[in-house]
């Protein structure tokens, strides 16, 4: 049986907060509550936040929304908005592909983040497709991160939603946004933050020396000394350390698979701290340094708290490195021991590319002292 397709009909709606008293009525007009738009299409209902408290403004972006639909319907040239998913329900597919690929926590609370924060901006300018989106919208959008101190923050913010754009946007349009959002240079405070600081000798036995003092607790001072250990003896990331199991140090070789790239790492272990790390495990028959009860991201948290407290106890913190120091100063021993930065990326699990970019300041230092020591010929 042929069955006609009801013209969809934008309606704004109020969703109440619970305290209210209009709760009852969803169509009140003059509550400060969230007003939402709402129509029904092929039999299934949409819902959208008008992203205004303002019943009128709310009526002005149903109109908008429903001229866009009506134009979908009508066989116009624009692409039809009423077959779009909007931006919001792309949003949320793009952030389900995003978890199925094992993104962290972290990751997926900056992603959400993004991603709600583009679709209010558009929402507000009574844009909900992704034909919607124009190049002006990417630059007014970026430039609304001008009071970001972090340029570090910027980049990311602008990765993610030049991802989206990437998965939601089609056409030429699609690289017109993704070049409108240009290139966020570092700032001189951030590319200094992120210079690799490793401790020198000294720093490390003032440190090692603090954690009886800081942790009295011998059975915790035992573990916070392996960990140090083992960061330093081999770049280990701070969350591939804390999740170290107990196989990955079979026959006296380190073997895990990093968690950030994916890549292997084999390393050679000092038998001293093959035997460290065995002696620390308290009986835990999977892990080193983690109950594997927690989730991980809390457990590294811990760890990073932790040293932190170490950290300032010895008067060697400094603000924005930590755990990262000991990836550097395992950096900065094998750079000094003469080991290419072929061999240290494959040492760190991670890439030339990136070890040479991270590393190349601390390569060029090493290199400077080892041509210092070089003879010279006298006449």
């Amino acid at each position: 049986m042929f069955r006609l397709s009801r013209k969809p009909v934008v309606t704004v709606f109020v969703r109440h907060a619970g305290s209210c008293k209009f709760a009852e009525d969803e169509s009140y007009p003059r509550c400060d509550c969230a007003k939402w738009l709402r129509w029904s299409l092929n039999g299934r209902q949409h819902r959208i936040a008008a992203h205004t408290r303002t019943w009128g403004l709310a009526e002005e972006k149903a109109q908008e929304l429903q001229r866009r639909l009506d134009a979908g319907e009508s066989g116009s040239a624009a692409t039809p908005a009423a077959a779009q998913p909007t931006i919001a329900a792309l949003a949320a597919t793009f952030m389900m592909r995003k978890l199925s690929e094992g993104i962290s926590p972290a990751t997926e609370r900056k992603l959400r983040y993004h991603l709600d924060g583009f679709e209010k901006f558009m929402a507000a300018r009574s844009k909900f497709f992704p034909a919607d989106i124009t190049a002006t919208d990417a630059v007014e959008f970026k430039a609304s991160w001008v009071t970001w101190k972090s340029s570090v923050t910027r980049q990311k913010a602008q990765q993610n939603i030049r991802g989206f754009v990437r998965f939601a946007c089609r056409g030429d349009r699609r690289q017109e946004i993704l070049d409108a959002f240009g290139k966020i240079k570092a700032s001189r405070a951030d590319s200094e933050r992120l210079e690799p600081k490793p401790f020198t000798e000294a720093e490390l036995e003032k440190l090692l020396a603090q954690v009886p003092v800081t942790f009295p607790d011998a059975v915790k001072a035992a573990r916070i000394t392996a960990l140090i250990h083992c960061m330093v003896s081999t770049g280990l990331a701070i969350r591939d350390t804390v999740q170290l199991e107990i196989k990955s140090l079979h026959g006296g070789q380190l073997r895990i698979k990093r968690q950030k790239t994916e890549k292997a790492v084999t390393q050679r272990l000092d038998p001293a701290l093959h035997r460290e790390l065995l002696a620390v495990t308290n009986g835990n028959p999977k892990y080193v340094f983690w109950n594997g009860t927690s989730l991980g991201e809390s457990a590294t948290g811990l760890w990073q708290a932790d040293l932190r407290n170490l950290m300032e106890d010895a008067g060697l913190w400094i603000k924005g490195n930590l755990s990262h120091r000991f990836r550097d100063t395992a950096v900065d021993f094998w750079l000094g021991a003469g080991c290419s930065m072929t061999e240290i990326a494959a040492l760190l699990g991670d890439t030339v590319t990136v070890v040479e970019k991270h590393y190349a300041n601390l390569a060029s230092k090493r290199m400077e002292d080892r041509l210092a020591k070089l003879p010279v010929r006298s006449w």
